[in-house]
């Protein structure tokens, strides 16, 4: 199954691949801030099996290494890519044609949980990173 999505208007479309890594809900304060959500589900995938299909998004860098892209029409947060880490590309998981077919993990950054966000879901939670439990 190969993975498609893009953002809310349809001005730009991506194909991720076939086969996503991890999937995380990240509660830190630049994904909170970017989404204006409570916290941003994403989707890793190989960055070699990633490509823009239809439309360019926009891209701006949310600190030193870390580039994230949306789309510049109707503002839809896309993609997350940290230069640590240029194999792999982090898509919004509900920017997917199909976000149910991915399954969320953990939770990471949960030290940044808003304090009204009560969790049931039984995921890990990590304080920072999956590195820091």
């Amino acid at each position: 199954m190969s993975f498609e999505g893009g953002c809310f208007c349809g001005a730009v479309r991506y194909i991720a691949g076939n086969s996503p890594g991890v999937v995380t809900h990240c509660h830190c304060i630049h994904c909170r801030r970017i989404s204006g959500a409570a916290f941003v589900t994403w989707a890793e995938f190989p960055y070699a099996e990633f490509s823009f299909i239809n439309g360019s998004p926009a891209f701006f860098s949310s600190r030193e290494g870390v580039t994230r892209s949306f789309c510049a029409s109707c503002g839809t947060p896309l993609t997350y890519r940290n230069a640590g880490t240029q194999d792999r590309i982090d898509v919004t998981a509900c920017s997917l044609d199909h976000p149910e077919a991915v399954t969320p993990q953990d939770h990471v950054h949960h030290r940044r949980a808003l304090p009204w966000i009560h969790l049931s879901d039984r995921l890990p939670t990590y304080r920072m990173g999956r590195n820091d439990p």
